[in-house]
């Protein structure tokens, strides 16, 4: 009877060990199943809902830093420690107190999860969260682990949902318009379609890094004058012959990089509208471009496309404080006023008033960050080919983001003083953003 009970003790012990063994490879965890491939991706899908849903520059780089964020938030839990916890001494912020499985693919998880909750077509950002699942279980995660990680997301989502609703953009979005002024030196609606002022609150949005709207500012313009001595009035020939010499190069650079999303066509009783990358989304795709050329891993991806994302979101809330409080007339109504009535920029003009160049801050906040991360390195950029243009090639981010910049004022959009001082003030916050998220 005494064997039997050792032989039975045996069998069970046996069983038990099969079951665990079985148990345990089922459910086994993988970790870095994910790869910077899978976020190019989701950016790439960013971009692509971005021109589906019409967003205009500022609410583009709302959705791509927020977004970002959330997945550098998760990279930076695998350390033990809250980045947005640090930084805004919220308290909503906290690590779970579970460990993840897979902080990468949680991290990816996240991005979706938070931009899901700021677009229109949400069913695209499911199609890109479904992507995900099934890669992950391509590369043997198991499902168990998965839905660990999709719980970890949710959790640290819900914290950055929550911290987002506290940013003030209901107000900003429903707050009152822009009201004409009337007086010589202000902005007044611009021609082919008089559209209304955009986004006249967008300075009263909270930024991410930046303390308030007003830490980094422009240095001052030149003071508006008509007479033809000034130097407002030789900025404003400067724009007016620049568009009168028609010199071919910058006026290919000018509509390069004329990243209208919403550009307004009127031929005979023939009105529609043409849907192309905004700025910021053109930066996101040269981000990208870099951290391929690179081979830059998922954790050094996520932190560099946080980085340009953030500081294009603080910049403009920058630069649209600068410009509403300046609310400064743009070139093309002063020429037409002062100087030639039937004279008309290249590109056209968007509406809001002038200074200082907002696709100026974007490209500098942008490309100084990658100027920061990959010194002098030359790149060819792609962005612009589906809408009918070639690949171009730079030297460098820093070259990129000049010709950017210089391209609104070949294009006679901008006096030179509103670019140079955009890009300056984008250099700036970009590099004081930086040197907070990799301190």
């Amino acid at each position: 009877m005494k064997f039997l009970n050792q032989k039975t003790a045996i069998y069970l012990l046996f069983g038990l060990l099969l079951i665990s063994y079985f148990s345990c490879k089922e459910e086994k965890v993988i970790s870095g199943t994910m790869t910077a491939n899978e976020l190019h991706q989701l950016n790439q899908g960013l971009i692509d809902i971005s021109m589906e849903d019409v967003y205009n520059p500022p609410i583009a780089t709302r959705i791509f830093a927020y977004s970002n964020l959330a997945a550098f938030e998760v990279n930076n839990h695998r350390k033990g420690k809250s980045f947005l916890a640090q930084h805004t001494g919220d308290s909503i912020f906290t690590v779970p107190d579970k460990p993840c499985p897979d902080y990468d693919l949680a991290a990816l998880f996240a991005f979706c999860e938070v931009s899901k909750s700021l677009v229109f077509s949400e069913y695209m950002v499911d199609t890109l969260y479904n992507r995900l699942t099934q890669k992950a279980i391509v590369n043997g995660q198991s499902e168990g682990a998965i839905k660990e990680c999709k719980e970890y997301a949710s959790a640290v989502a819900d914290q950055m949902k929550a911290w987002i609703k506290k940013d003030n953009y209901k107000n900003v979005k429903s707050g009152d318009q822009y009201t004409i002024h009337g007086i010589d030196s202000t902005w007044a609606l611009t021609p082919p379609d008089y559209a209304q002022a955009l986004e006249p609150n967008w300075h009263k949005l909270r930024p991410i890094v930046l303390k308030s709207p007003t830490e980094f500012l422009a240095p001052a313009r030149p003071a508006f004058s008509k007479e033809k001595g000034s130097d407002f009035f030789k900025n404003a020939t400067m724009v007016m012959d620049e568009g009168n010499l028609k010199d071919s190069l910058h006026q290919k650079t000018a509509l390069y990089w004329d990243d209208n999303p919403n550009e307004f066509n009127d031929t005979g009783h023939n009105t529609h509208f043409k849907h192309k990358v905004s700025p910021p989304a053109h930066w996101i795709n040269i981000t990208r471009q870099y951290l391929q050329k690179a081979n830059a891993d998922l954790s050094q991806s996520i932190t560099a496309y946080c980085a340009v994302s953030v500081a294009m979101f603080d910049g403009m809330i920058t630069c649209w404080g600068i410009k509403y409080r300046e609310n400064l007339i743009r070139p093309v109504t002063y020429i037409n006023r002062y100087m030639d009535k039937n004279w008309k920029p290249l590109i056209q003009t968007p509406p809001f008033p002038e200074y200082t160049s907002g696709h100026s801050t974007v490209s500098g906040s942008a490309s100084i960050i990658l100027e920061s991360l990959y010194p002098n390195t030359a790149v060819t950029d792609s962005t612009e080919v589906p809408f009918g243009f070639a690949p171009r090639n730079f030297k460098s981010a820093t070259e990129a983001g000049r010709e950017a910049s210089d391209s609104c004022f070949y294009g006679g959009i901008h006096y030179k003083f509103g670019v140079d001082n955009g890009f300056a003030n984008g250099n700036a916050i970009g590099q004081h953003i930086l040197n907070t998220l990799t301190k």
